[in-house]
């Protein structure tokens, strides 16, 4: 249930409870927008790429675009989030320095994702995330989200450059070896067999481990990661068509059926949007 959401060029803003949150409720997505979420309650965590994150109230989860992600629901208790995305031109556009968003560009997918509370002291995110909803239901919206998103970029920024956050949960090795391999290899032929014969495994194997690492299958995963770089190539200046086939995809039309499906939009009119 959506509590309250302020959508603006380039920003949007959302506060939301599930009362009982079912795991089933939550897949695997990736989008073109930065984004901040932090969990206010519930039995949660969260993994990026592979990597899994516990959570508890407070924690602040950091994700920039083509970073994989998904909730994962551990219980039944009452879930309430909040959740900022933006671009990042609209931070560039309103003044903010780029050095802001190295802590989302400068590591390598799906670490140093997780944020705590105690780690950003002075700029603690669940009561500065209530405080940015309350100030966009009295003074305009744009000013309220700009002025709260710039003391949590300032904290997390200092929290980055300070130490390195701590590995929570190992990792999954054989599961990352498997997003690093398909990530470094996502403009070529790709193909569950071939991605198997690499790393001397069964396709059910791969399959399996994959889900078990990521919620989504090999395909699904390949899918849309291929969709957001095409995406991006065509924000640069690049012809839909010519962008589908350096992103892997060999027949035009599905692909404009695949784009159209996933953004809500033709690729030919993306730049416009």
């Amino acid at each position: 249930m959506t509590i309250e959401t302020y959508q603006l060029p380039g920003v949007s803003l959302s506060h939301r409870v599930d009362e009982n949150p079912n795991d089933r409720d939550y897949y695997l997505h990736v989008h073109d927008d930065f984004e901040l979420y932090c969990v206010a309650s519930g039995n949660v965590g969260y993994v990026v790429e592979g990597r899994t994150y516990p959570l508890r109230p407070g924690s602040m989860m950091m994700m920039r675009s083509s970073e994989t992600h998904r909730l994962l629901v551990y219980g039944k208790e009452r879930y309430e989030r909040y959740t900022l995305n933006f671009q990042p031109s609209f931070l560039l556009e309103h003044g903010f320095s780029e050095v802001l968003l190295r802590p989302f560009t400068e590591r390598d997918l799906g670490e140093r994702n997780l944020y705590l509370p105690e780690e950003l002291e002075g700029s603690e995110p669940l009561p500065m995330f209530r405080r940015m909803c309350a100030a966009c239901a009295t003074i305009p919206e744009q000013d309220a989200i700009l002025s709260h998103l710039s003391l949590l970029l300032c904290g997390v920024y200092t929290a980055f450059l300070r130490q390195p956050i701590q590995e929570l949960l190992p990792k999954d090795e054989v599961g990352r070896e498997l997003i690093e391999y398909i990530n470094g290899h996502l403009t070529e032929e790709l193909s569950l067999a071939g991605i198997s014969a690499q790393i001397h495994m069964s396709p059910s194997q791969v399959n399996r481990i994959f889900r078990r690492s990521t919620g989504t299958s090999v395909y699904h995963y390949i899918l849309s990661k291929r969709l957001l770089a095409a995406q991006e190539r065509i924000l640069q200046g690049e012809s839909a068509m010519n962008a589908s086939l350096a992103c892997g995809f060999r027949d035009y039309s599905a692909f404009y059926r695949l784009y159209k499906k996933q953004f809500g939009c033709a690729p030919t009119s993306v730049r416009n949007r």
